[in-house]
């Protein structure tokens, strides 16, 4: 066949021209029987597995196959035709260096892509069972960092391997550019403070997004949104809080919903001395009993906490199983405590004082 092919086309002077027309349709047939062995065989064989993570590489992997499949023909023909170089003019040999520097560039870039999505589609995986086995919101917080630092590792290698291929040096540059991170990294030291503080945040997981949680400063509100340099927290009257990272990895910060959305209701109450306080006790505790959110288990209590100048007070503790309800609660048994207590002849005092008046006038002093 190939001595048909060359005195088709000019005999033994063509032979390289025809080897690498030979040699790339060879290589897309092979590249395309196994894009045919991958759809009918290998695609039957993953869809039969539990896990959709084969599925889903199998679809990143079959679409590069065919530009992979493209560029190795093409760059196999032109090694055929640069293995006969003295048939070849000096322009001619500098044109096919030149594309042969061009498709091992683009071959470079496909594998790094390649890498890239496989990479991100790995870490999403293991992301989405963490979230699976408590880690709820870990997958929306740190998808995007590391989607950036994939992206950036990838395109820098591929970058740096490119670049070798073309005869520049790149220990320099790596040189230069790491002279200039350390300087970046000193002008940028507490926002590099944050991204770090950030990091360790949606790692350690002291808050999720969602969750109502207490700053030191007294603060309280609901995480909306935890970034790279700060997190937001919406409060009760939707202003957001923007709080750097690196604040609150060094403080003390109270978490209301984890790890369970469970919280104490509290209401505190006074009652007259000489009141029944065993009575007063049964009184509030059916109260709590039968609000919608209290929790019968645990049972409500009801305990004496403070002996006052002109009061006893009670404090009613109680549970309920989300943190949101936890104000309504006790506003509801506040108002319903106005309402029981007169009807069962209990008093909630008003403070008393003793004021003597002593007129100097008549003390033995005085005389």
């Amino acid at each position: 066949m190939q001595e048909r092919l060359y005195h088709m086309f000019g005999g033994a002077r063509s032979a390289p021209f025809v080897d690498a027309v030979t040699t790339f349709f060879a290589v897309l047939v092979a590249g395309w029987i196994l894009k045919v062995f991958f759809d009918k065989v290998v695609r039957k064989i993953v869809k039969r597995t539990q896990t959709t993570l084969d599925d889903s590489v199998l679809a990143i992997f079959v679409p590069s196959l065919r530009w992979f499949t493209l560029i190795i023909a093409l760059t196999l023909g032109i090694d055929q035709i640069q293995g006969k170089a003295g048939l070849l003019t000096k322009s001619a040999q500098l044109i096919l260096l030149y594309v042969d520097h061009l498709l091992y560039a683009a071959g470079v870039l496909i594998i790094a892509i390649l890498f890239i999505r496989l990479s991100l589609l790995s870490l999403e995986h293991v992301l989405r069972r963490y979230d699976k086995r408590g880690g709820a919101g870990v997958n929306e917080a740190l998808n995007p960092l590391l989607e950036r630092l994939v992206n950036i590792l990838g395109l820098l290698l591929a970058a740096t391997i490119i670049l070798d291929r073309f005869g520049i040096n790149v220990s320099s540059l790596l040189v230069f550019l790491g002279g200039s991170s350390v300087a970046i990294a000193l002008a940028a030291q507490e926002t590099l403070s944050n991204m770090i503080s950030g990091f360790v945040i949606m790692i350690d997981r002291p808050f999720r997004v969602g969750d109502r949680i207490k700053l030191p400063t007294g603060e309280t509100g609901d995480v909306y949104e935890i970034g790279l340099r700060s997190t937001r927290i919406m409060d009760f009257d939707n202003n957001l809080i923007i709080s750097p990272n690196a604040e609150l990895v060094k403080a003390k910060v109270v978490n209301y919903a984890y790890p369970q959305r469970l919280i104490r209701v509290k209401v505190d109450v006074n009652v007259a001395y000489g009141t029944d306080i065993k009575r007063a006790r049964t009184v509030l505790e059916g109260l709590a009993k039968r609000h919608p959110d209290v929790l019968r288990d645990p049972v409500p209590e009801v305990f004496v906490t403070a002996l006052g100048e002109s009061a006893v007070a009670l404090t009613l503790i109680a549970r309920t199983d989300d943190f949101m309800k936890k104000f309504k609660a006790e506003a509801d048994i506040r108002e319903q405590i106005l309402e029981s207590f007169p009807k069962d002849g209990i008093d909630i005092p008003f403070p008393q004082r003793v004021v003597t008046v002593k007129d100097e006038r008549h003390s033995p002093k005085a005389s």
